[in-house]
């Protein structure tokens, strides 16, 4: 069985991400731009407020592109760490770039060279 490209599976989620559709897209550059946004940058609060702002900054990511409460779903029983809000991350763009990448796999294959971008 072929796996579903457009299904992100995290945590026993399964959260729809189609990033050939213009509305996902918006959300998606909505919540990237929101998330450069809110990413901290000052440590001079401490190192605890600095993981705790870096955290929310994850959530609200999930929270803009997925809707409200995903990322307490994705996130449950996980305290404030960073590294493992990153790997959730990691994973994520994972998905995004393997979406991507069958996307320009199907493109070359079918459309005609002058339409090819």
């Amino acid at each position: 069985m072929k796996e579903d490209l457009t299904i992100w599976h995290i945590h026993g989620l399964e959260l729809p991400l189609d990033i050939e559709e213009a509305d996902t897209v918006e959300k998606y550059e909505a919540a990237l731009a929101q998330l450069e946004q809110d990413m901290p940058e000052d440590k001079s609060a401490g190192a605890a407020a600095y993981i705790r702002a870096y955290c929310k900054a994850f959530r609200t990511f999930y929270d803009t592109l997925f809707g409200e409460g995903t990322a307490e779903q994705i996130f449950a029983g996980i305290s404030d760490h960073a590294r493992r809000y990153m790997a959730v991350y990691g994973e994520f763009l994972t998905f995004v770039a393997k979406q991507a990448a069958q996307s320009m796999q199907l493109k070359k294959k079918y459309l005609p060279k002058g339409g090819r971008r």
